[in-house]
């Protein structure tokens, strides 16, 4: 079982590679883009670790206006589809309806159907496409959930 815990500033080189393991290139986080996300004042980050390694992580910002946004979802390869994401996922969303938000959003682009499929999962809906929105013109996708605050 893994533990989980909140960011630390330590932490920062295990993500980005981890980042760089989970995604193309293309739309892996340059570290200047992660760590600008990581320092944000609003940001809201758990890591998932096995024998004191992050294997796992999320990264979301607590917006105005009662929306969290959800950064990233990253998941080593050889702990996708272990249930990971899922108590990832249900962490960041117990902590922004702790802090007053009632939607979520995120972004995945149109051919992570793995991605697609996990959001779909976890009660997602796409809200909109987005034109060209990754690099190289690949198209993405808007996606929203209502929050309950029975979670």
């Amino acid at each position: 079982m893994s533990d989980i815990r909140e960011y630390r500033n330590g932490d920062f080189e295990q993500l980005w590679n981890l980042d760089q393991a989970c995604f193309s290139r293309d739309i892996a986080y340059s570290r200047d883009e992660l760590a600008y996300y990581l320092r944000a004042p609003r940001a809201l980050c758990f890591v998932a670790e096995e024998r004191a390694e992050p294997v796992a992580f999320i990264l979301g910002h607590d917006q105005r206006g009662g929306v969290g946004h959800i950064i990233t979802l990253d998941v080593a390869p050889q702990f996708q589809r272990s249930g990971l994401g899922s108590i990832l996922m249900n962490k960041l969303e117990t902590s922004f309806v702790a802090l007053g938000c009632d939607s979520l959003r995120l972004e995945v682009a149109i051919s992570n159907r793995a991605g697609l499929s996990f959001y779909k999962k976890h009660g997602f809906s796409v809200i909109k496409s987005l034109r060209r929105y990754y690099p190289g013109g690949l198209d993405g996708l808007l996606m929203g959930k209502k929050l309950s605050r029975q979670l």
